[in-house]
């Protein structure tokens, strides 16, 4: 029941910006499915490895998949519980965080568990240098949290907020119909109306989320509100986005919806269909490629997960274990 509360949670762009890059191929496909022993929910990138993070939705054990542009391998159990998201401050560095306050910390090829004492789902995580913050909740309680990672140590900022806050990018966080703001070091509340599941931005002056309940909802920081955009074609709720300077909008979501924003059509653009029914949870470019990553997020009994890829077509992978 969690899960399908989490999961069965806008765009235009600010006018036609020129300068973004377009993407130089127009294939979609699937990298690899029946991944490893659960879904693959977030990735990062180490050099030439995009290092993804998951695990089994049933209380189960978390794993990490790792993709080097040809080869696909996972490694299981490496924590107790699922983790949920990734993040790095720089190269060789970063935290994972996931289920019952589950934190992973690997720096210089070293991992370490930081995990904080909370029951609660931790969603989302970012590092910037200085701090690291992890945010979260309780999905049935309609409660949130926010951790922060200060001087080597984690602290609860807020607890028990009134709706589980589920990302956070470079000082904004969203969540369950409640956003925020880290101004002055003070988190400043900023209207929200939607579920958002995901935050990221170009720049601190060109921030976006998506989410959506029963329809997908695309959403933009304008005069410090967050102001609905076009979603029309996407459909189903949204449960991933990335973008970055110079770069198009991408999305991804329920039943295998991908999608990218042509800033020349001003519309989006996606497959004729779906490169798979499984759910995408979130995407990310890696290299040339932008893969977007899930699997049977809301199903019964064994995980596992799903790549898709837009990008070089090639036959799909078969994921063997890390050695």
């Amino acid at each position: 029941m969690i899960r399908s509360i989490l999961f069965l949670s806008v765009l235009g762009c600010n006018g036609k910006n020129d300068d973004t890059a377009q993407p130089a191929t127009d294939d979609w496909s699937l990298l690899a499915d029946g991944v490893g022993s659960g879904v693959l929910l977030s990735a990062w990138s180490e050099r030439d490895i995009a290092i993804s993070v998951g695990g089994d939705m049933d209380g189960g054990p978390g794993m990490i998949a790792r993709y080097d542009g040809s080869t696909l391998c996972t490694e299981d159990a490496v924590t107790e519980r699922a983790l949920w998201w990734i993040h790095g401050p720089a190269e060789g560095e970063w935290w994972a965080v996931g289920e019952a306050g589950t934190i992973l910390h690997s720096a210089g090829g070293a991992r370490t568990r930081e995990d904080v004492e909370t029951e609660a789902t931790l969603y989302g995580v970012w590092a910037d240098g200085e701090s690291v913050w992890a945010v979260g909740g309780d999905v049935s309680a309609g409660t949130g949290e926010i951790w922060r990672r200060s001087e080597g140590t984690w602290a609860a900022v807020e607890r028990d907020l009134p709706g589980v806050v589920f990302k956070v990018w470079d000082g904004w966080f969203v969540g369950d119909h409640l956003g925020y703001q880290l101004v002055d070091d003070t988190l400043q509340p900023v209207t929200l109306d939607e579920r958002a599941l995901t935050v990221r931005g170009r720049d601190s002056g060109d921030v976006w989320a998506v989410g959506g309940e029963a329809s997908a909802r695309v959403l933009h920081v304008e005069d410090g509100a967050w102001v609905e955009r076009d979603a029309t074609g996407l459909g189903q709720p949204l449960n991933g986005v990335w973008t970055a300077p110079d770069e198009p909008l991408w999305i991804t979501g329920n039943f295998g919806t991908t999608a990218w924003w042509d800033d020349t059509t001003e519309t989006w653009q996606m497959p004729d269909l779906p490169v798979t029914s499984d759910h995408f949870h979130a995407v990310w470019k890696h290299g040339e490629d932008v893969l977007f990553f899930g699997g049977n997020l809301m199903s019964q009994g064994s995980n596992y997960g799903t790549i898709g890829r837009y990008g070089v077509n090639s036959e799909p992978l078969v994921a063997t274990a890390c050695e």
